[in-house]
This record gives C-alpha cells, sequence and structure tokens, in this order.
C-alpha cells in the first residue's frame, strides 16, 4: 500500500461519467479508515452581475451531491472565478 495516494477526479460532481471513481474512493476510505483518507473538495466561487455579487449555491449543492454519494469533505478549498470589482 503507498504511503500516500493523491487522487484528482475532475469534472462536474453528479455526473454520471465520474460516479464510479466517487464509488471507488468512498470504498477506499472505508478500507483504509477514516483516520487515513482526507477528502478535499475544490470547488469555483463565481461572480455574477454587474455588482460581481458572490454565488455560493453551486458550491453549496456540490457538496450536498457529494454527500448523498457518501463522500463528506473534510477540506473545502474556494477557488475564486474572477477577480471581484473594485469601487
Amino acid at each position: 500500500m503507498p504511503t500516500c495516494l493523491i487522487a484528482e477526479i475532475g469534472g462536474t460532481v453528479g455526473d454520471i461519467e465520474g460516479q464510479i471513481f466517487v464509488e471507488a474512493l468512498r470504498q477506499f476510505r472505508k478500507d483504509v479508515g477514516p483516520e487515513n483518507c482526507l477528502f478535499i473538495h475544490v470547488t469555483l466561487i463565481p461572480y455574477v452581475g454587474p455588482w460581481g455579487e458572490i454565488k455560493t449555491k453551486p458550491t453549496q449543492h456540490s457538496v450536498m451531491k457529494l454527500r448523498e454519494m457518501g463522500i463528506q469533505p473534510d477540506v473545502l478549498i474556494a477557488a475564486r472565478a474572477s477577480r471581484s470589482p473594485t469601487k
């Protein structure tokens, strides 16, 4: 067994193409134990509209979808889509 394993699943949470990989990671955590596995969810926090309003709903939805698939993220990393507008 490797000392450290990093697995990245790209794409959108909930897409059928990635479900088998999410399930594999869920089973991996079960096999090695939660104390030996860390799930990091990297998500986009977009700014939209002329006011640069921050939208967190996509992140809330992706975390909800992951939890429905049996994955509870341990760490959440939020990336900005663009710079916030200056006033």
